[in-house]
């Protein structure tokens, strides 16, 4: 794991127990399906299951900030032509930061939209019979989202969101995570 994410992930654990003091704090686990698309025009979009922690602080019913973990999971593809196997794996970590708007529909149910910034580290690693090139890459981007919230009690929500990512590498690719998640509230 790259040292600048190990740090981050490690700050947040620390500041975990000190917002789980302060009201209005949450904590947010979600699962969901990645999507890696545009890699190249012979591979096509690849689908893992991403994970993601994150940590926010609710200033009242309408805004909310976050700050979260995702790993978007190994995509995997692989083909043989004419006797001689490809393959190519992918890996994306990002640490984000973002502003949420929410729009209560009713007592439990509302919607919401992010925008943001996100530190993405992706690694991709392809082989074409026994030649394997890899390649690290680093870059920060804009990310933009939407999703529903329904709040079950005064401290447990579950949340249905689309985060999209952009261009997460120098290349073409794109990425975004649907996902579906609880966020305790303290």
């Amino acid at each position: 794991m790259n040292k600048s994410l190990f740090a981050a992930l490690l700050a947040a654990a620390f500041a975990m127990p000190f917002a789980a003091q302060a009201e209005g704090s949450y904590v947010k686990l979600a699962v969901g399906q990645s999507n890696y698309s545009d890699i190249s025009p012979v591979v096509p979009d690849l689908k893992p299951t991403g994970v993601l922690l994150g940590l926010g602080y609710s200033f009242d019913k309408t805004w909310d900030v976050e700050l979260g973990y995702i790993h978007f999971g190994d995509g995997k593809h692989s083909e043989t032509v004419g006797g001689t196997t490809s393959s190519l794996k992918m890996k994306t970590q990002s640490i984000y930061l973002a502003g949420i708007g929410n729009l209560p529909v009713t007592d439990a149910f509302s919607v919401f939209g992010k925008l943001g910034i996100a530190v993405n580290q992706s690694k991709a690693t392809g082989t074409i019979g026994t030649v394997v090139n890899s390649e690290d890459n680093s870059k920060v981007q804009g990310l933009i989202g939407a999703g529903l919230n329904y709040q079950f009690t005064k401290e447990l929500a579950g949340q249905i969101d689309y985060t999209y990512f952009g261009k997460v590498s120098d290349g073409a690719m794109k990425l975004s995570l649907v996902s579906v998640g609880l966020r305790y509230g303290f």
